[in-house]
C-alpha cells in the first residue's frame, strides 16, 4: 500500500494530473452531473470547458495549474444549461483567465485563490455567480472582469493583492 501511494506521488510530480482527464471520468453525485473531489496536496494541470450539465469541484486545498493556457470556462444558452460550483482551490498561471462564465451560466466560487492569472474571473452575458471568501493575487490585468451590463455577480469577503490594473 505504501509503495503504491509513493508511486502515485512520484508519477504526479513527474507528469502531473490532467484536470481534463479527471473531468472526463467524473460521475454524477449529490445532485450534480459531474461531482469531482480532488486530492489535497496534488497539482492538477490544464483547464476544462463546461458547456452542459452541472459540475461540482472541491479541490480540498489542491492546486489547478493552468500552465499559461486557457482556464476553466462555463457556457450555457437557452437550450443547454451549465453551471460550476467550485471551492477550496488555488487556480494559478492562466494566460487569459482563471475562470470564465458566459451565456446563461451559473455558479458559486467559494474559498479559492486566483494567483498569477491575466484575469482572475471573467463574467459575460447573463451569467449569475456568487463569489465569496476568494483571494485575487497578482492578476496581470484585472482580478475580476465584467464584460457586459447583464451579469449578476455577488462578491463577499474577498481580498485583492498586487493586481496590475486594480
Amino acid at each position: 500500500m505504501v509503495k503504491t501511494l509513493l508511486n502515485i506521488i512520484i508519477i504526479n510530480v513527474l507528469f502531473g494530473v490532467s484536470l481534463q482527464e479527471i473531468y472526463d471520468n467524473a460521475q454524477p453525485a449529490n445532485g450534480y452531473d459531474k461531482y469531482i473531489e480532488l486530492e489535497n496536496g496534488l497539482t492538477y494541470e490544464g483547464g476544462i470547458g463546461i458547456y452542459e450539465g452541472t459540475v461540482y469541484i472541491n479541490c480540498n486545498g489542491s492546486i489547478i495549474d493552468l500552465e499559461y493556457g486557457n482556464g476553466i470556462w462555463i457556457y450555457s444558452d437557452d437550450y443547454i444549461f451549465s453551471s460550476l460550483d467550485i471551492k477550496n482551490c488555488s487556480i494559478i498561471n492562466g494566460e487569459y483567465y482563471g475562470i470564465s462564465y458566459s451565456g446563461n451560466s451559473e455558479g458559486n466560487i467559494i474559498n479559492c485563490n486566483f494567483i498569477n492569472n491575466d484575469f482572475g474571473i471573467k463574467f459575460y452575458d447573463d451569467s449569475n455567480v456568487y463569489v465569496t471568501n476568494v483571494n485575487f493575487v497578482e492578476s496581470s490585468t484585472y482580478a475580476i472582469g465584467i464584460y457586459s451590463t447583464t451579469p449578476i455577480v455577488t462578491i463577499d469577503y474577498c481580498n485583492f493583492w498586487n493586481n496590475s490594473e486594480g
